[in-house]
């Protein structure tokens, strides 16, 4: 990503190491998402990647590619020359889609101009089983969509439409104007698409037990399960939602650990409460043989992290 539309909130044209750690400061102590920007010249550029407080990640931007930075070394690349600093606020789901580009590598630039070439192109990507983040920009908005192995994930997707981000490519993209669009491919060992893969994976397991629940012990005890599994990881302020049987996961973690603890937390919280009502014994029953159900790739990110059946059941 070489340019954005957001808006940027504090900037020093004239910037300083000073200037530089007090944004940092700032990000940390409101625990907010963002990004600082440093740019360095007129080719340079360094990213510092925020995740409700904690450092994500920090980049160094050059000849259209990312790669990870050490801030150790600015003063080397800096020189002593002026640089400009800046840091941009972002919802978390801006933030780990950015997030994910940074850790991923360029691979082709396109040009959309109609809705039947903006389809076409989500088929190629869909028979090239395509993984990785597409940028998609005109002159008023950009957006950023994730596909994983071709398929586009809704629910991960954002766009700026030049005032505010809203969770959804805008309808008919292809039907309002030309549009630049950049593709990034995933690099798999990636902290970003290690964390996608486990949320991914931990939201369709969560969901398929939640239904099968329902099934048996109806809508109302789903309900009441819902507010009590809700209320049980409320103290840590996640922006994970239980509604129904669906888990949303709107919050932006730094890294798999961070990821895994909220499902560990929210996985004994369901395996507790269900526990309670239709007891231990039928709930590590569903646990497992939804589990069983999921793809290996699936299984395979959430028993790296201990997310197990065997774990959540009383």
């Amino acid at each position: 990503m070489e340019r954005h539309l957001f808006l940027t909130g504090q900037t020093e044209l004239h910037g300083s190491l000073v200037a530089l750690n007090s944004m940092q400061a700032k990000l940390r102590e409101n625990q907010g998402t963002g990004l600082i920007e440093v740019k360095v010249g007129a080719a340079r550029q360094i990213v510092l990647a925020y995740a409700n407080g904690i450092q994500a990640g920090v980049f160094l931007l050059e000849n259209g590619q990312s790669r990870p930075f050490n801030l150790a070394e600015l003063s080397t690349l800096w020189g002593g020359a002026p640089f400009s600093v800046c840091s941009v606020s972002l919802p978390d789901r801006a933030g780990r889609a950015i997030w994910l580009i940074l850790e991923s590598r360029k691979q082709e630039q396109l040009e959309v101009r109609d809705e039947e070439a903006w389809q076409e192109q989500l088929r190629v990507w869909e028979r090239e089983k395509f993984s990785g983040a597409v940028e998609i920009t005109s002159k008023t908005g950009q957006g950023f969509a994730i596909l994983q192995k071709g398929n586009l994930l809704v629910e991960e997707s954002v766009f700026f439409n030049g005032q505010g981000f809203e969770n959804t490519l805008p309808p008919g993209i292809g039907m309002v104007g030309i549009w630049q669009v950049i593709t990034y491919a995933a690099a798999p060992s990636s902290n970003a698409w290690q964390c996608l893969n486990l949320r991914k994976s931990a939201i369709h397991w969560a969901g398929g037990v939640l239904d099968r629940y329902e099934s048996i012990a109806g809508r109302r005890f789903l309900e009441v399960t819902g507010k009590e599994i809700q209320m049980l990881i409320q103290p840590w302020q996640w922006k994970i939602y239980v509604s129904g049987t669906n888990v949303a996961d709107q919050h932006f973690f730094a890294g798999t650990e961070a990821t895994a603890h909220a499902y560990r937390a929210l996985f004994m919280g369901m395996g507790t409460q269900m526990g309670f009502v239709i007891g231990g014994s039928l709930t590590l029953r569903i646990l497992t043989e939804i589990f069983e159900e999921l793809g290996q790739a699936q299984r395979a990110a959430l028993e790296a992290h201990r997310l197990i059946p065997a774990a959540f059941s009383i």
